[in-house]
């Protein structure tokens, strides 16, 4: 069952770390990581385009402050890019290269002693703009992606593909690409009661289980097997991070079916006024069916 996996892990992570080499470093820092220089976010607002209408259209933006960090605080940057990528739900890509750009003499210093640039503003406008786009042209589930550059003083360039896994971890907070959806503002976090039935193992329950906001509009369950796994395996909840769902403008479809134990999950969903029936089955041979409860009325989503 799974939960021998995480014994087995705990134990395989206990016998590599109780021998000591004194030549493993247990702290990763920039200088040891690499000798480049990436992009560290220090501010950000929400990310989202809402389409909802042409007004909330026109006013939405981003807003977010980056500095840079190299040897020198900064000083080996010369140029800071931004390259937009619309990703439409239907359609080819669009590219618009160099759809911003920052020279040193834009630069600031934070509060940290490096070069930043502490607010950049990207309004939805600006972006249409830019891919001669109207309102008209844009539909729930679009994504408009940056993929940000910078430019040391030896002419070397840096983005998110060059650079190491390790600096592109949030360790680091690093702010190479990030994405702006077109959708709805959504707010569907809570905690709501559950019938569970149907258990792989014959069992069925009562309970409660959390929604949790992941951001843009995408969320995950704090417990994918609805009250199974303590039912089957006397504790414990299916609690991934990668089994996620998607409200956009209301609609709602399942958008990462594959837990942390590489075990791909399927889901069957139906909501009828109060009542959202989630049935799931995965590869591991587990199955399930909840009927989760709203509790002010109709469930404000579909499918």
């Amino acid at each position: 069952m799974k939960f021998n996996r995480i014994y087995i892990a705990a134990l395989s992570l206990l016998l590599v770390f109780g021998c000591a080499d004194e030549n493993l470093e247990p702290i990763l820092t920039f200088d040891n990581a690499g000798k480049g220089a990436y992009i560290k976010l220090i501010s950000q607002s929400s990310k989202l385009i809402n389409v909802l209408n042409e007004s909330t259209v026109n006013s939405s933006s981003y807003t977010y402050g980056v500095e840079f960090i190299d040897l020198e605080n900064g000083n080996l940057v010369t140029e800071y890019k931004l390259d937009l990528i619309f990703k439409p739900v239907t359609g080819p890509s669009v590219t618009i290269s160099n759809f911003r750009t920052f020279d040193a003499s834009e630069f600031t210093e934070s509060e940290n002693g490096n070069k930043a640039i502490e607010e950049i503003t990207i309004t939805a406008p600006e972006i249409l703009t830019a891919l001669n786009l109207s309102f008209a042209d844009l539909s729930p589930g679009d994504q408009f992606s940056f993929k940000g550059y910078i430019t040391l003083i030896d002419n070397r360039v840096f983005g998110y593909d060059n650079s190491s896994a390790a600096v592109r971890g949030t360790a680091f907070g690093s702010h190479f690409d990030f994405t702006i959806p077109a959708s709805c503002p959504s707010d569907l976090a809570g905690t709501f009661s559950y019938t569970g039935t149907d258990f792989w193992c014959g069992g069925s329950g009562n309970g409660s289980v959390d929604i949790i906001a992941m951001g843009g509009g995408v969320y995950r369950f704090s417990d994918w097997s609805f009250g199974a796994y303590g039912s089957c395996y006397g504790g414990g909840e299916a609690n991934s991070t990668s089994l996620t769902f998607t409200d956009v403008c209301n609609t709602i479809r399942f958008s990462g079916f594959v837990d942390a134990y590489g075990d791909t999950w399927t889901f069957t969903s139906t909501i009828v006024a109060d009542e959202w029936t989630i049935a799931w089955v995965n590869t591991y041979g587990e199955s399930g069916k909840a009927i989760l409860k709203y509790p002010s009325g109709p469930w404000p989503i579909s499918f």
